[in-house]
Protein backbone atom coordinates (compact mmCIF):
# COMPACT_ATOMS: atom_id res chain seq x y z
CA UNK A 1 0.00 0.00 0.00
CA UNK A 2 1.16 3.52 -0.37
CA UNK A 3 0.07 6.51 1.37
CA UNK A 4 0.41 9.86 -0.64
CA UNK A 5 0.79 12.84 1.53
CA UNK A 6 -0.36 16.28 -0.16
CA UNK A 7 1.18 19.09 1.76
CA UNK A 8 -0.43 22.71 1.71
CA UNK A 9 1.14 25.91 0.66
CA UNK A 10 4.11 25.66 2.89
CA UNK A 11 5.34 22.18 1.67
CA UNK A 12 7.87 19.66 3.16
CA UNK A 13 7.76 21.04 6.94
CA UNK A 14 9.64 19.40 10.17
CA UNK A 15 6.07 17.96 10.39
CA UNK A 16 5.51 16.75 7.03
CA UNK A 17 9.36 14.62 7.72
CA UNK A 18 8.17 13.62 10.58
CA UNK A 19 4.29 11.89 10.05
CA UNK A 20 6.48 10.29 6.87
CA UNK A 21 8.80 8.52 8.59
CA UNK A 22 5.65 7.60 11.36
CA UNK A 23 3.73 6.09 8.60
CA UNK A 24 6.75 4.64 6.27
CA UNK A 25 7.17 0.78 6.94
CA UNK A 26 8.70 -2.23 5.50
CA UNK A 27 5.13 -2.58 3.86
CA UNK A 28 3.81 0.97 3.68
CA UNK A 29 5.27 3.16 1.07
CA UNK A 30 4.69 6.99 1.56
CA UNK A 31 4.67 9.34 -1.44
CA UNK A 32 5.02 13.28 -0.12
CA UNK A 33 3.50 15.78 -2.95
CA UNK A 34 4.22 19.55 -2.46
CA UNK A 35 4.35 22.80 -4.40
CA UNK A 36 7.95 23.04 -4.68
CA UNK A 37 9.45 19.58 -5.90
CA UNK A 38 10.50 18.98 -2.39
CA UNK A 39 12.49 21.74 -1.75
CA UNK A 40 12.33 22.89 1.60
CA UNK A 41 11.65 26.69 1.95
CA UNK A 42 10.94 29.02 4.24
CA UNK A 43 8.60 31.56 4.24
CA UNK A 44 7.99 35.08 6.59
CA UNK A 45 3.99 34.14 6.84
CA UNK A 46 1.19 32.84 5.20
CA UNK A 47 1.11 35.77 2.90
CA UNK A 48 3.97 34.99 1.28
CA UNK A 49 3.70 30.84 1.38
CA UNK A 50 0.51 31.80 -0.82
CA UNK A 51 2.14 34.10 -3.15
CA UNK A 52 4.88 31.29 -3.45
CA UNK A 53 2.12 28.47 -4.24
CA UNK A 54 0.60 30.61 -6.65
CA UNK A 55 3.28 31.69 -8.62
CA UNK A 56 5.67 28.24 -8.40
CA UNK A 57 2.88 25.71 -8.58
CA UNK A 58 -0.92 26.96 -8.69
CA UNK A 59 -4.00 24.90 -8.05
CA UNK A 60 -4.24 22.99 -11.41
CA UNK A 61 -0.99 22.37 -11.56
CA UNK A 62 -1.31 20.85 -8.21
CA UNK A 63 -4.17 18.83 -9.16
CA UNK A 64 -2.17 17.68 -12.42
CA UNK A 65 0.75 16.43 -9.69
CA UNK A 66 -1.49 14.24 -7.09
CA UNK A 67 -3.28 13.08 -10.56
CA UNK A 68 0.10 11.67 -11.36
CA UNK A 69 1.07 10.49 -8.14
CA UNK A 70 -1.85 8.31 -8.11
CA UNK A 71 -1.44 7.19 -11.67
CA UNK A 72 2.44 6.25 -10.75
CA UNK A 73 1.87 3.32 -8.52
CA UNK A 74 -0.12 0.45 -9.18
CA UNK A 75 -0.38 -0.49 -5.11
CA UNK A 76 -3.48 0.62 -3.42
CA UNK A 77 -3.45 4.42 -2.12
CA UNK A 78 -4.86 6.83 0.65
CA UNK A 79 -4.87 9.90 0.14
CA UNK A 80 -4.07 12.46 2.94
CA UNK A 81 -4.21 15.89 2.24
CA UNK A 82 -4.32 19.41 4.23
CA UNK A 83 -5.43 22.88 2.63
CA UNK A 84 -4.27 23.38 -0.55
CA UNK A 85 -3.49 20.04 0.09
CA UNK A 86 -6.41 18.74 0.58
CA UNK A 87 -8.24 20.53 -2.35
CA UNK A 88 -6.10 19.28 -5.06
CA UNK A 89 -6.21 15.87 -3.84
CA UNK A 90 -10.56 15.90 -3.84
CA UNK A 91 -10.37 17.49 -7.67
CA UNK A 92 -7.52 14.69 -8.64
CA UNK A 93 -9.94 11.83 -7.56
CA UNK A 94 -13.28 13.34 -9.32
CA UNK A 95 -14.06 9.89 -11.42
CA UNK A 96 -10.91 8.57 -11.20
CA UNK A 97 -8.96 5.81 -10.18
CA UNK A 98 -12.20 3.60 -8.28
CA UNK A 99 -10.23 0.55 -7.89
CA UNK A 100 -6.41 2.26 -6.56
CA UNK A 101 -7.91 4.98 -3.98
CA UNK A 102 -9.22 3.20 -0.69
CA UNK A 103 -9.91 6.20 0.99
CA UNK A 104 -8.93 10.19 0.87
CA UNK A 105 -8.88 12.25 4.56
CA UNK A 106 -8.42 15.58 3.61
CA UNK A 107 -8.20 18.62 6.44
CA UNK A 108 -9.52 22.61 6.05
CA UNK A 109 -9.79 22.11 2.02
CA UNK A 110 -11.06 25.43 1.35
CA UNK A 111 -11.16 25.42 -2.62
CA UNK A 112 -13.57 22.61 -2.27
CA UNK A 113 -15.82 25.20 -2.53
CA UNK A 114 -15.56 25.50 -6.38
CA UNK A 115 -15.35 21.82 -7.21
CA UNK A 116 -18.87 20.69 -5.40
CA UNK A 117 -19.46 18.73 -8.30
CA UNK A 118 -17.11 16.10 -7.57
CA UNK A 119 -18.04 12.85 -7.15
CA UNK A 120 -15.39 10.61 -5.47
CA UNK A 121 -15.09 7.14 -6.08
CA UNK A 122 -13.60 6.17 -2.78
CA UNK A 123 -15.31 6.68 0.56
CA UNK A 124 -13.97 10.82 1.75
CA UNK A 125 -13.28 12.14 5.13
CA UNK A 126 -13.11 15.67 5.60
CA UNK A 127 -12.52 18.10 8.38
CA UNK A 128 -13.26 21.57 8.11
CA UNK A 129 -12.57 24.78 10.52
CA UNK A 130 -15.52 26.63 12.49
CA UNK A 131 -15.60 28.88 9.54
CA UNK A 132 -13.83 30.04 6.48
CA UNK A 133 -13.30 34.02 5.59
CA UNK A 134 -14.48 33.57 2.01
CA UNK A 135 -16.97 31.29 1.70
CA UNK A 136 -20.20 30.14 3.98
CA UNK A 137 -18.80 26.89 5.31
CA UNK A 138 -22.25 25.42 6.44
CA UNK A 139 -23.24 25.70 2.76
CA UNK A 140 -20.63 23.76 1.66
CA UNK A 141 -20.57 21.01 4.43
CA UNK A 142 -24.44 20.75 3.54
CA UNK A 143 -23.83 20.10 -0.15
CA UNK A 144 -20.83 17.36 0.67
CA UNK A 145 -22.49 15.79 3.10
CA UNK A 146 -25.29 14.82 0.22
CA UNK A 147 -22.97 12.65 -1.12
CA UNK A 148 -22.79 8.86 0.17
CA UNK A 149 -18.90 8.69 0.29
CA UNK A 150 -18.17 11.87 1.88
CA UNK A 151 -18.17 12.30 5.53
CA UNK A 152 -17.72 15.45 6.94
CA UNK A 153 -16.63 17.03 10.06
CA UNK A 154 -16.80 20.20 11.61
CA UNK A 155 -14.43 21.47 14.48
CA UNK A 156 -14.10 24.35 16.66
CA UNK A 157 -11.11 25.17 15.54
CA UNK A 158 -9.77 27.43 12.57
CA UNK A 159 -7.84 26.79 9.04
CA UNK A 160 -4.42 25.77 10.00
CA UNK A 161 -4.51 24.18 12.94
CA UNK A 162 -2.50 21.49 11.98
CA UNK A 163 0.14 23.63 10.96
CA UNK A 164 2.67 24.95 13.45
CA UNK A 165 3.53 27.72 10.66
CA UNK A 166 0.06 28.99 10.72
CA UNK A 167 -1.44 31.33 13.08
CA UNK A 168 -4.27 29.25 14.09
CA UNK A 169 -1.93 26.53 14.80
CA UNK A 170 -3.63 24.24 17.99
CA UNK A 171 -0.71 22.59 18.96
CA UNK A 172 -2.53 20.02 21.59
CA UNK A 173 -5.51 19.21 19.02
CA UNK A 174 -2.92 18.59 16.03
CA UNK A 175 -0.73 16.10 18.72
CA UNK A 176 -3.66 14.00 19.46
CA UNK A 177 -4.67 13.94 15.71
CA UNK A 178 -1.35 12.80 14.44
CA UNK A 179 -1.16 10.47 16.94
CA UNK A 180 -4.91 8.89 15.09
CA UNK A 181 -3.39 9.52 11.23
CA UNK A 182 0.63 8.30 11.83
CA UNK A 183 -0.36 4.58 11.04
CA UNK A 184 -1.53 3.12 7.67
CA UNK A 185 -3.53 0.55 9.39
CA UNK A 186 -5.79 3.23 11.09
CA UNK A 187 -6.23 5.18 7.54
CA UNK A 188 -7.69 2.39 6.20
CA UNK A 189 -9.85 1.20 9.07
CA UNK A 190 -12.24 4.35 8.21
CA UNK A 191 -15.17 3.54 10.54
CA UNK A 192 -12.78 3.54 13.45
CA UNK A 193 -11.20 6.36 12.08
CA UNK A 194 -13.94 8.63 11.80
CA UNK A 195 -14.99 7.72 15.70
CA UNK A 196 -11.19 8.34 16.55
CA UNK A 197 -11.59 11.60 14.84
CA UNK A 198 -15.21 12.83 15.96
CA UNK A 199 -13.72 11.62 20.16
CA UNK A 200 -10.58 13.90 19.25
CA UNK A 201 -12.74 17.02 17.99
CA UNK A 202 -15.65 16.47 21.03
CA UNK A 203 -12.97 16.45 23.48
CA UNK A 204 -12.40 20.01 21.73
CA UNK A 205 -15.80 21.10 20.96
CA UNK A 206 -16.47 19.53 17.82
CA UNK A 207 -19.43 21.22 16.70
CA UNK A 208 -21.30 19.51 13.30
CA UNK A 209 -20.89 15.85 12.84
CA UNK A 210 -22.74 13.59 10.64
Amino acid sequence: MRVILVTDIFGVTDAIVSLTTFLATDSIKVTVVDPYDGQITTFANEQCAYDAFISQCGHSNYVANVKNAIGFTDEHVVLLGFSAGASAAWKAIDGNYPQSVVHFVGFYPSQIRHHLDVLPPCPVTLVFPYKEEHFDINKVINELSKLEMVFCIKTALLHGFMNSLSLNFAADVASVVNKEINHASKLTDITSLRRLLLQCFNDNKVLIAP
